[in-house]
């Protein structure tokens, strides 16, 4: 019995429908892999033709000797945020309070998922080195415990924000770093 599938074209989805890999025959008849990041764009290409000698393949960025820049990166966040459902809503208090008590369990449940937040505004940064964030309210009253990040292009909505404001947001939390919880590529709902 023979385990031969035929088809054109091998395309790996993730829960969000969105194209993570595709496996394909090239127009030189080569077979070819291509590996999408999660905002759709090409991360890299495999020729699986080619014969390795020893190892295993080794990793090739598509864009060879260009690294990502913090704007890039921050610009890929945020189209990932823009296209990505939130999978919770949260607080800002809560979602601050569930770092402080179980730093472990919080960040399998927050870290690198598209979230929503609603929170009180403490503080408004609108620099011009592209510093644009709000801090929103955790346990304190004073000081900003939740810091959202904004792609440059919002600076003109996130100016107009000011403290004592309650917002609700989309982001994507990255990091709980020196006391504060980083959310980015946020977007004002």
């Amino acid at each position: 019995m023979s385990n031969v599938v035929k088809a054109e074209e091998f395309q790996l989805v993730d829960q969000a429908g969105r194209i993570r890999s595709k496996i394909y025959i090239s127009d030189e008849g080569k077979v070819v892999a291509d590996i999408f990041d999660s905002a759709g764009r090409l991360a890299n290409r495999i020729d699986l033709h080619k014969i390795q000698k020893t190892g295993p393949a080794p990793h090739r960025n598509a864009l060879q000797n260009k690294k990502e820049t913090l704007g890039e990166w921050h610009s890929r966040i945020a189209s990932e945020v823009q296209v990505s459902p939130s999978k919770l809503h949260v607080g800002s208090y809560k979602l601050y309070i569930d770092f402080v008590e179980n730093n472990t369990r919080a960040s399998a449940k927050y870290l690198n998922e598209v979230i929503e937040i609603s929170g009180e505004i403490v503080d408004v940064s609108t620099k011009h080195f592209g510093d644009l964030h709000i801090g929103l309210k955790g346990i304190s009253n004073y000081t900003a415990e939740v810091i959202c990040h904004f792609a440059e292009n919002l600076t003109p909505e996130v100016s107009n924000l000011k403290p004592g404001l309650k917002v609700r947001l989309k982001g994507k939390c990255t990091e709980y770093v020196n006391k504060r919880v980083k959310i980015w590529g946020c977007q004002i709902l």
